[in-house]
């Protein structure tokens, strides 16, 4: 049984304080440690910026107007450099507000892990695993994991974010687990629009009748099929959330397109998947015996 209440609760200050308290001694890992160690400075950091720019450039404006003989100059002058500092006060306020809401979602999600006995780490170092979706470390960033155990396998349900182009950003939610055993390539679509789409392998689609899709190459085909049991297939293809999936080097990655860590649905989603993917771990085993044995 999960406890879900702590995903919507609102914490206490003693429990932020404990919290956050326990993430500075490094309990949540040394990158959670720098996060909060960093965002207490933000705030200040931030009004002292756009304050002093606008300062600066009113001290500028100030001594040119003197230069020109302009006798108000020091009178309006300090108006502007009051309203400057008070801009300062402004923003410095409200990072620090967006800083303090982001402090209560960590509580949040570090009192659902600790109800359910779950390792976590609200920001994590960042990991290139064989899965598509890490392509480079470089402003890369790894946010809200979870792990935990399942049929002797663990599980991590995590939130990655990169640059991509000038602008554009790409953020997955997603579930990764390294198999005890090795279905081949493959990756698969729901088949809607959204959402992230995995590489695809050269080869056929082992579903040609369906709208979505199982790709893998063409030999190994009964592998990739035995793998994605029914089960976990219908999971896969929820209409009101469905996920991609692919497998690589070993490892069963899903991907959703919902990315709230907070989200009970999603967490309840992800669990299910999970268990989906043990079952599918098991029925490859014993198509891979079968093989052998019929050999």
């Amino acid at each position: 049984m999960v406890d879900y209440t702590p995903l919507q609760a609102t914490p206490t200050d003693a429990d932020s304080a404990r919290v956050l308290e326990a993430a500075r001694r490094g309990d949540f890992g040394p990158e959670t440690a720098r996060y909060v160690a960093g965002s207490r400075a933000g705030s200040a950091a931030a009004g002292c910026l756009v304050g002093g720019f606008v300062t600066v450039i009113v001290l500028i404006t100030i001594v040119v107007l003197l230069v020109e003989g302009d006798s108000d100059a020091l009178v309006v002058g300090g108006f502007f450099v009051g309203g400057s500092v008070l801009l300062g006060a402004m923003v410095a306020g409200l990072v620090a507000l967006g800083e303090r809401r982001s402090v209560r979602r960590l509580v949040r999600l570090v009192a659902f892990a600790q109800a359910n006995d779950l390792a976590v780490e609200p920001e994590a170092q960042v990991q290139l695993l064989p899965g598509s979706i890490f392509v480079s470390e470089a402003h890369a960033r790894t946010m809200h994991r979870v792990q935990w155990p399942a049929g002797g396998l663990s599980f991590e349900l995590a939130t990655h974010t990169r640059w991509r182009g000038r602008q554009a950003t790409v953020q997955v939610r997603f579930l990764a687990a390294h198999l005890d055993v090795e279905p081949p390539r493959l990756t698969f679509h729901h088949g809607r629009s959204g959402g992230m789409r995995p590489a695809e392998v050269l080869g056929t689609d082992a579903f040609e009748d369906e709208k979505f899709a199982l790709i893998a190459r063409t030999h190994e085909h009964a592998g990739a099929r035995a793998f994605m049991t029914d089960e976990l297939v219908a999971l896969l293809t929820d209409p009101d959330r469905p996920v991609s999936a692919e497998v690589a080097d070993g490892w069963f990655f899903a991907y959703f397109r919902h990315y709230d860590e907070l989200d009970e649905r999603g967490w309840r989603q992800a669990f299910s998947v999970a268990e989906a993917a043990v079952r599918a771990r098991d029925a490859f085993k014993a198509w891979e015996e079968s093989r052998r044995s019929g050999e």
